[in-house]
């Protein structure tokens, strides 16, 4: 046996798999890094709701969760809202409950046109209240109705979903 480098009379076939070889080694290399990433966004996430609700037990016993902890928590229902109504309009007529963070008017997805009826998120509990208290009242000759926004909670799996 000769003391020479093995070789192959396909070298040029190993250099390729070498590269290939490299390649998918740099792309693993990404795949871990971003992986990495997004564990540690995952943390920075579990510790900032932990951070939110600094209460060590949530109530999971009761299944009515507290209402600041919903997103719709200080929402309420406007119905019977005029057609060609405006945000700024309804802004205008429940600004004085309080300072309102959102207002939504519902609207067709085809055509665009209101369909009569919006959301309106408030910053506190009273102001939601406060909003609450306006049923009845007129707005651009129309009398609203005005109720707390009611929230959908998940329901729970009950199987197979065939009778």
């Amino acid at each position: 046996m000769s003391n020479e480098p093995h070789t192959t009379m396909n070298g040029g076939d190993e250099l390729d798999e070498e590269e290939d070889i490299e390649k998918l080694q740099e792309e693993i290399r990404k795949m871990e890094e971003e992986a990495a990433r997004i564990s540690k966004q995952t943390e920075e996430l579990k510790q900032s709701s932990a951070t939110a609700d600094p209460s060590p037990n949530n109530n999971t016993s009761n299944n009515e969760p507290t209402d600041n902890t919903k997103p719709d928590g200080f929402s309420v229902y406007v119905g019977q809202v005029e057609y060609s109504a405006k945000p700024e309009e309804l802004l205008a007529h429940f600004q004085p409950c309080g300072v309102v963070e959102r207002v939504t008017i519902v609207c067709d997805k085809m055509t665009g046109h209101s369909k009569g009826y919006a959301y309106i998120e408030f910053q506190t509990e009273e102001s939601m209240h406060n909003a609450v208290k306006l049923n009845g009242s007129t707005f651009q000759d129309r009398e609203l109705k005005v109720v707390r926004k009611r929230v959908n909670e998940p329901a729970f799996q009950r199987g197979g979903g065939r009778g």
